[in-house]
């Protein structure tokens, strides 16, 4: 996707001096990536680098491991816009399984080159020949002993490497189908919005300081009363801050207040710093929210699109079932309440215990039966209860079907 507009306009008069460079953002793994035709000069690539982009050789671009406002000005000062990437996370993992497996095959041909080479040894080595000690033959008798030992240890090694590289080729695949589970997209929304209501009280916070710096009838006593509470630290050097003794001369990060109390600066001086930055903190605070609306957006259709969870399907009832880690193995759970965002349900330990309750997010449960659907399957005689009453198991209904047709006849 295209990075905020108001971004852009901070370039947009700006002559772009970087060729062959060009930009993408993926809202799959939130990562930006910086693909050059040519090699970066030092300078540019210790910007770069200072970042937080690193090389991926394989890939043959720069990655960072997550947007933030400062990576994406850098990309609009070096390409002029931000595109959208057209691989998908489960495409990218696919190509990595391929590197992998590459990896795993070249391994492979290596332990059986490395086995080969030793048979050859073994081979003109008369079967249980021992070294004969004394004879002119000990010394290449135990060269070859200590070839073939080293030799079978590189095969065996490879051999596990060859292993190793399949297991990270079906992980690599895995991963990335499981993040696009909807539940797993349904967790990832919700930590999104966490994050975005962070930034929302941070954006406030910084306002509301705004204004209370701005009051009418300012003066030193209030300044105090406001630097109590503001959290800003600052470096207030002696070249730009000039104060003589007894005011504290030292020059490393201070506090507005102790600042204001210590006669290093005045009050409008304090003003003045405290204005600035949470100006900056609005400024950066609204950035993150315009990301994570944009983010949010993106998930939630996709959410959408993959069909949604299993209460967007059916909605949980007070009486109804649900599958879900607390349920019996194969079977169903009583749902005994129906929040906001979760249920709550009954386990037990199995000990004789009494049962106890458990609340489980939407996101956490498989399927859904409403009050109906267990009423119907209760009078159809397809639903067993749990000895302790927590859940019940369903029944096949074509078995019980057919165990009436046998009564019958």
């Amino acid at each position: 996707m295209n990075d905020q507009t108001a971004v852009a306009q901070l370039n947009i008069d700006s002559p772009f001096t970087y060729r062959g460079l060009s930009a993408t953002y993926s809202p799959d793994d939130n990562k930006l990536r910086l693909y050059a035709v040519n090699r970066l000069d030092a300078d540019l690539y210790a910007r770069v680098k200072a970042a937080g982009f690193k090389w991926a050789p394989k890939q043959g671009f720069f990655v960072a491991p997550m947007w933030t406002p400062g990576r994406a000005d850098l990309l609009l000062e070096l390409c002029g816009e931000i595109e959208d990437e057209d691989k998908s996370l489960v495409e990218r993992a696919e190509e990595r399984a391929d590197r992998f497996d590459d990896y795993s095959v070249r391994r492979s041909q290596d332990a059986a080159a490395t086995r080969k080479a030793v048979a050859a040894i073994a081979d003109n080595i008369p079967f249980g020949q021992p070294i004969l000690v004394g004879h002119h033959s000990e010394g290449r008798a135990r060269r070859d002993a200590a070839r073939i030992e080293g030799g079978m240890r590189k095969a065996i090694k490879l051999w596990d490497t060859a292993d190793y590289w399949k297991r990270r080729a079906a992980g690599a695949l895995h991963h990335a189908k499981y993040k696009e589970l909807p539940a797993v997209r349904a967790r990832r929304i919700k930590g999104l919005e966490a994050d975005k209501r962070k930034q929302e009280r941070q954006r406030d916070e910084a306002a509301n300081f705004i204004k209370s710096w701005s009051v009418e009838g300012f003066n030193m006593a209030v300044a105090e009363n406001i630097a109590g509470l503001d959290r800003i630290y600052h470096h207030f050097t002696l070249a730009l801050y000039p104060r003589e003794l007894p005011a504290s001369q030292y020059e490393g990060l201070m506090s507005l207040w102790s600042a204001l109390t210590g006669g290093v600066i005045t009050a409008e001086q304090a003003r003045d710093v405290a204005l600035k930055a949470h100006a900056r903190a609005v400024a950066s605070a609204e950035r993150w929210i315009a990301h994570y609306e944009l983010r949010l957006a993106y998930e939630r259709a996709m959410l959408e699109d993959a069909g949604g969870l299993a209460t967007d399907k059916t909605g949980p009832q007070v009486g109804g079932g649900c599958r879900c880690w607390a349920s019996p193995r194969n079977g169903w759970s009583y749902i005994k309440k129906v929040n906001k965002v979760s249920v709550t349900v009954e386990d037990n330990w199995g000990n004789g215990g009494r049962n106890f309750k458990r609340t489980i997010p939407f996101d956490k449960l498989k399927e859904i039966m409403t009050q109906a659907d267990v009423d119907a399957a209760r009078v159809d005689g397809l639903l067993v209860e749990t000895v302790d009453g927590t859940g019940f198991i369903l029944r096949d209904k074509s078995s019980n079907d057919a165990k009436a047709e046998t009564i019958k006849e």
